[in-house]
Formats: structure tokens, C-alpha cells, sequence
């Protein structure tokens, strides 16, 4: 079962960390990252080991007033 990324399922890399997620995926820069309804710091991306019921959610920020 692959994991799910913004509402949609998605493979998992491997090595199966968010790390490894993120440079598949390649998302616009910038943006914030969520486990399971958890930030994740870009700091501990390669630490984050990622499971079949994960669910990502790659967000990024938007003006306006």
C-alpha cells in the first residue's frame, strides 16, 4: 500500500525517508512539510522514515491581505 501524499496515494521511495520522498517528488520551493498531521522541520527530512500509512501534506505559502 503506498502512502498518501496531498490527498493522493503515492509510492515510496527508497531509501523510504522523507528525504528521499521530497527529491522524487520535487516539489516548488518554498514549501512546509507534514506527517501525519505533524511539521517536520527540513532539517530531519533525511532522518524521517516513512511508512505505508503516512500521510504527507507538501504546502506552500500564499500572499494576500
Amino acid at each position: 500500500m503506498p502512502l498518501t501524499v496531498n490527498g493522493q496515494p503515492t509510492p515510496i521511495p527508497d531509501p523510504p525517508t522523507l528525504e528521499r520522498l521530497l527529491a522524487v517528488l520535487r516539489p516548488p520551493l518554498p514549501c512546509a512539510v507534514a506527517r501525519n498531521e505533524e511539521f517536520v522541520p527540513a532539517s530531519v527530512y533525511a532522518k524521517c522514515e516513512l511508512t505505508d500509512s503516512d500521510r504527507i501534506e507538501i504546502v506552500y505559502p500564499s500572499a494576500g491581505g
